[in-house]
């Protein structure tokens, strides 16, 4: 930790370096993303007027993502950090005690309303942070928050680049419309799914914000960490509780490995669907906040309707 302290004060030197007089870079906004579903959202409001630097590329593990000296070394020059924020990137207090007054870290998810987690609402909690009362951090799952995210980061361009706060103001206005259209028809792919079909079983507490948005009861067997190993005792109740709930359907998530969805599956007989993206990385054509969200919805709607 002591040498990624000493790298950190490096790139600062060299961020003050690149804001003197004369210096090409200086012209333009730089700003980095800490979290892949950031940075197609970042790129949609700064155009071509941001260099958009992804520290944390498409597909990675969001939950155990930590700086390396070469991430942060793709920091030198740039003016706005943007996180997720809600306590998902456990590195934010060192990372922040190490930035000068030129740089600064925008907690995307902070101004954005929490869902909680409440006793009842996961079988199997991950750890004490995560249980009784503390917050959901995966708030991107839902068409809304992404709306008010582009909004948040408008701002934060706009603040850092007062001359160009019009064109960040508009682009914005355009991301909100996209995805204003986005959630028509999202909800009109939904509703081919009767009422009492829509329980979306996962392993992990991860879709809770678009649970909500759409109508869904959601039924996380394992809790919120997707590291959880389950005990032969927790098997049983996950078992019992998808047999009591009569879930026929049960979803695993990319990247995370679904033998323990598959072994529940063989003591139920519910059916294993396609993979959701739950975590906001996904990766190739589904990089995109749209195109994963329109995977998963996709997906959903081709395991629950009749």
């Amino acid at each position: 930790m002591n040498a990624l302290r000493s790298l950190f004060r490096v790139c600062i030197s060299a961020t003050v370096l690149l804001a003197a007089p004369g210096c090409p870079a200086a012209a333009a906004l730089n700003a980095a993303t800490m979290h892949p579903v950031l940075t197609s959202v970042a790129q949609q409001i700064g155009g071509d007027l941001v260099k958009i630097t992804a520290v944390v590329e498409p597909g990675a593990d969001v939950h155990h993502f930590a700086p390396t000296p070469a991430d942060v070394k793709k920091l030198a020059g740039v003016r706005i950090i943007l996180v997720s924020g809600k306590g998902m990137e456990n590195y934010l207090e060192e990372l922040r005690s190490n930035l000068n007054a030129g740089q600064q870290i925008v907690e995307v998810g902070h101004n954005i309303p929490s869902l909680k987690i409440e006793p009842g609402n996961a079988i199997f909690l991950c750890c004490p942070q995560h249980a009784r009362g503390a917050i959901d951090p995966h708030w991107w799952n839902s068409v809304v928050n992404m709306q008010r995210a582009g909004r948040i980061i408008a701002d934060a361009f706009a603040a850092a680049d007062p001359a160009n706060k019009a064109a960040y103001k508009a682009n914005a206005a355009a991301w909100d419309q996209r995805l204003t259209e986005l959630k028509k028809w999202a909800k009109k792919e939904i509703s081919a799914i009767p009422s009492d079909r829509r329980k979306l079983a996962t392993a992990h507490l991860s879709l809770s914000y678009f649970a909500e948005e759409f109508g869904f009861k959601l039924v996380p067997v394992q809790g919120l960490n997707h590291n959880t190993n389950a005990t032969p005792l927790e098997l049983a109740a996950a078992v019992k509780v998808v047999r009591e709930q009569k879930i026929a359907v049960v979803f695993p998530e990319q990247g995370v490995n679904p033998k323990y969805l598959q072994q529940l599956a063989a003591e139920t007989g519910m059916r294993v669907a396609g993979e959701l993206i739950a975590d906001g990385n996904g990766a190739g054509k589904h990089a995109s906040f749209e195109a994963a969200f329109t995977y998963n919805v996709e997906t959903i709607v081709a395991a629950l309707k009749p």
